[in-house]
């Protein structure tokens, strides 16, 4: 294998792990912005129209999930759920086809799940807690893995 072809592959493990990082840290602020601010979560409730006892749910289900994508523990399992979790939550607050805010919420919700869902079919890379755990999974060890990924891409 080439010095430029390691190089490259390294490369794309790093953007792959950092676009896991960028993803993530959208939705860790937004939760605990939410949390932080209680007011902000209310007037969100409020418009709405969520039940009260749903705020600390939700906002812990998108850290929780957020958190696992960052250090990329079950990625393609917290990457689904959270991708599923967002469209039905933007399409039942923001899709109203009358309202060019709401519906660019709408579309911005849909870029970040297209993210969501590339790491979904990606999984989690070579970066990621999950390789620490199941060593024998990790096709980046070998040399003739990589060799044989490199084959199935050209």
């Amino acid at each position: 294998m080439s010095e430029n072809t390691k190089k490259q592959m390294h490369m794309q493990e790093l953007a792959h792990a950092a676009a896991r990082v960028l993803i993530a840290s959208y939705f860790i602020a937004k939760s605990i912005g939410l949390i932080i601010d209680l007011t902000s979560m209310d007037q969100f409730l409020a418009v709405a129209e969520v039940p009260e006892y749903l705020r600390w749910p939700n906002a812990g289900f998108e850290l929780v999930a957020a958190l696992a994508i960052m250090v990329g523990f079950q990625t393609r399992m917290a990457a689904a759920l959270l991708a599923l979790y967002l469209f039905w939550s933007s399409f039942i607050l923001n899709y109203s086809p009358g309202d060019p805010v709401a519906i660019g919420a709408f579309w911005r919700d849909l870029a970040m799940i297209g993210g969501l869902l590339m790491l979904c079919s990606h999984g989690r890379g070579r970066f990621a807690l999950d390789n620490l755990f199941d060593r024998k999974e990790d096709v980046y060890e070998e040399e003739e893995d990589v060799e044989v990924m490199l084959e199935m891409h050209s």
